[in-house]
C-alpha cells in the first residue's frame, strides 16, 4: 500500500507563494529603486550643528548633510563638486524617445546607465509617475549632447553647460547656437549673492549652485511635507543655505516628491542619501525625466 506523506493545506499553499513573491519583489525594489529603511535606523547629526565637514565619495566630489529645527524641521543634503578636477564632467543624463518625451527612471537607474557617480533629480515634467518607463514630457528645455530634447518654457530659467566645460544659469529659457547641453528647472533664487528666493510655499527642495569663482559646483535637497522628520524649505531659505554652503549663485531643479539625491556603492551599486516622498512608502524614489550627474575619469569607462 502506498504511503502518503501530510499534505499542505491549500491556504498555507497559498500564504507561502504569496509570501515568496513578496519577497522577490522586495528584493527587486531594493536592488533598483534602492528605498531606504525605516526613519528609526537613521543616524543624524546633533540638531542645529551645521552641516557636516565634507566626506570624499569619489575625487573631486564630497558630501555633507545638517540635521536643522529652525525655522522648522530640515533634513539637508548637499554634495560639492571640483569643477576643476581632472577627469570631473558634469552632464545631463536621460533617455529621450526622439519626440520630445523622455522615459521616465528612477534616478539611481540612470547613475548606472550614465556611470555616474552623483545624480540629482532635474528638470520639470509631467505627468507624474510611480513606476519607471512610461514617456513624460518635460516641462520646459532640455538639450542633451548638443541636441535639443523639449521645448524651452521662456517664464522659467536653466543651467546651461557649455562645450569647453563652463556653466552659467540662463534667466528665460530659449536655444542659443554652440551650447552642449541645457537642464531647465524653475527660477534663479540666488544672483550674485542676492536671495531672489520666494517666501511662500514650503517643501522639498532640489537645488543647484556655482560658486563665484566658478570652481564649485553644489546641490541642496532638502526633503519635505514628511510630518515629524522634514517639513521642507522655501525658495528664500533654500537660498540662504547655498550661500552658507559656497554658492553665488543658485537656481531651484523639480523639487517635492521629485527630490533625490543618490551615489554609487552600496551592495546594489547605488544608494539613496535623501529620503524620497512617495505616495507608497516613504523612501522610494519617484521616476524622474531626467538627472544632472557627475561622471568621473575612473567612472566613465572607455
Amino acid at each position: 500500500m502506498r504511503r502518503v506523506g501530510p499534505r499542505i493545506p491549500r491556504a498555507r499553499r497559498r500564504l507561502a507563494v504569496v509570501a515568496v513573491v513578496g519577497l522577490a519583489l522586495v528584493a527587486l525594489l531594493d536592488a533598483w529603486a534602492c528605498p531606504r529603511l525605516p526613519r528609526f535606523f537613521e543616524r543624524w547629526p546633533v540638531a542645529d550643528s551645521g552641516f557636516t565637514p565634507w566626506e570624499t565619495l569619489a575625487p573631486g566630489v564630497e558630501y555633507a548633510r545638517a540635521n536643522l529645527t529652525l525655522p522648522r524641521l530640515m533634513k539637508c543634503h548637499a554634495i560639492r563638486i571640483d569643477l576643476t578636477h581632472p577627469g570631473t564632467r558634469v552632464k545631463v543624463a536621460g533617455d529621450p524617445d526622439g519626440v520630445g518625451g523622455m522615459k521616465a527612471r528612477w534616478a539611481t537607474s540612470f547613475l548606472r546607465r550614465h556611470r555616474l557617480v552623483v545624480a540629482i533629480n532635474a528638470t520639470p515634467f509631467q505627468p507624474d509617475v510611480i513606476f519607471p518607463g512610461r514617456t513624460v514630457r518635460p516641462t520646459g528645455l532640455v538639450v542633451k549632447d548638443a541636441e535639443q530634447v523639449s521645448a524651452p518654457a521662456p517664464n522659467l530659467d536653466a543651467l546651461v553647460l557649455e562645450p569647453g566645460g563652463t556653466m552659467r544659469f540662463q534667466r528665460s529659457q530659449r536655444v542659443e547656437p554652440g551650447v552642449f547641453e541645457v537642464a531647465g528647472g524653475f527660477v534663479v533664487t540666488l544672483e550674485n549673492g542676492v536671495n531672489r528666493g520666494e517666501t511662500g510655499l514650503v517643501d522639498a527642495v532640489t537645488s543647484v549652485g556655482l560658486s563665484a569663482d566658478r570652481r564649485w559646483m553644489i546641490w541642496l535637497v532638502v526633503d519635505g511635507r514628511q510630518a515629524g522628520y522634514s517639513e521642507g524649505a522655501k525658495g528664500s531659505e533654500s537660498a540662504e543655505l547655498m550661500k552658507t554652503l559656497g554658492a553665488g549663485d543658485a537656481m531651484l531643479f523639480d523639487g517635492g516628491g521629485s527630490s533625490t539625491l543618490v551615489a554609487r556603492g552600496g551592495w546594489a551599486g547605488a544608494r539613496v542619501f535623501n529620503r524620497p516622498r512617495s505616495p507608497v512608502i516613504s523612501g522610494i524614489q519617484r521616476p524622474v525625466a531626467c538627472v544632472l550627474g557627475v561622471q568621473t575619469r575612473d567612472s566613465s569607462g572607455p
